[in-house]
């Protein structure tokens, strides 16, 4: 026989199975058990029904499935939250790689700019550069040859280069060469013919130390062959009067010296005859007389 007891605290104090008085036996429909009720408690108000007892055992059964359920929803949502965590933290990641590329792909770019920059800049320096060379190249090639062209004016003297360079600038210096080599020599023979001429025309001078200055003395306002010639002559002249006075013979030397009274032709007869003489007188006064006759004009 089944019980149901109603939990009045009886004497045992825990469930009413003890076989106390307050029990009461229930009738289960003529199935043959009884349940036992206290008294003063129908079964109605004592046991439920079927149904709501399987409720009751259910519904904890359902509480837990359903708290399982929303404890797994729980776990996906906290592993699709911590995926998206990580898919944040990625794209996170990857938009810092993405700007640092974006800045390195700007800072490469700028960096090409300005080396295709420089590199037009150099160009045209370049270009600049090669323009104002040739220029230049073109007017040191017309200097040179301008300076060559005066060497041909001064020493009538032109040259012809056996292996030219096809170069018009080496050409030139290579003519320039030339001309000054031979100004060279030219200058040294003419220096030595000076040095030896200059006691002669400025015995009481010192000789210049360059050569230039030494051309100089050579090319003054006044005609040196004639200033030299005078005072050949008149060197001469004194030579013969002291001669004359050596030799004790009256002169009137007012005559000897009138000589507007002489024709030209006169005058180079007397030359002409003086010369038997000549080389007597000028021994006695001790200068050798050149092999060659003199063919300069007598001059009154």
């Amino acid at each position: 026989m089944t019980r149901c007891s109603g939990g009045d605290g009886g004497v045992d104090g825990g469930d009413d199975d003890d076989d106390d008085g307050d029990d009461v036996p229930l009738d289960d429909d003529g199935d043959g058990v009884d349940f036992p009720l206290r008294e003063g408690i129908s079964p109605a108000d004592s046991c439920p029904p079927e149904s709501s007892f399987l409720s009751g055992v259910l519904r904890p059964a359902e509480a837990a499935v359903t708290l399982l359920m929303q404890i797994g929803r729980i776990n996906t949502l906290a592993l699709k939250l911590e995926q998206c965590e990580e898919a944040r933290k990625k794209a996170e990641s990857d938009a810092v790689e993405a700007r640092q590329e974006a800045d390195k792909a700007k800072a490469d770019a700028a960096g090409v700019e300005d080396l295709r920059k420089r590199l037009h800049d150099a160009e045209t320096s370049l270009s600049d550069h090669i323009t104002a060379q040739s220029a230049r190249e073109a007017a040191i090639t017309k200097r040179i040859k301008t300076q060559s062209r005066r060497f041909v004016d001064r020493t009538s003297q032109e040259f012809e280069l056996e292996d030219p360079d096809n170069d018009a600038l080496l050409d030139a210096v290579s003519f320039l060469e030339f001309h000054g080599s031979e100004a060279r020599e030219g200058m040294d023979e003419a220096r030595a013919g000076l040095s030896k001429l200059f006691p002669y025309f400025f015995p009481k001078k010192e000789e210049p130390a360059t050569f230039l200055g030494l051309a100089k003395c050579f090319n003054p306002p006044e005609d040196l062959g004639l200033k030299l010639r005078h005072e050949n002559m008149k060197i001469a002249v004194e030579s013969t009067v002291a001669l004359v006075a050596d030799s004790q013979q009256t002169i009137d030397w007012a005559k000897v010296g009138d000589t507007e009274q002489i024709e030209q032709a006169k005058w180079r007869s007397l030359i002409k005859a003086a010369k038997l003489n000549t080389k007597k007188i000028l021994a006695y006064l001790g200068i050798k007389p050149s092999s060659t006759p003199s063919s300069s004009r007598p001059e009154v």
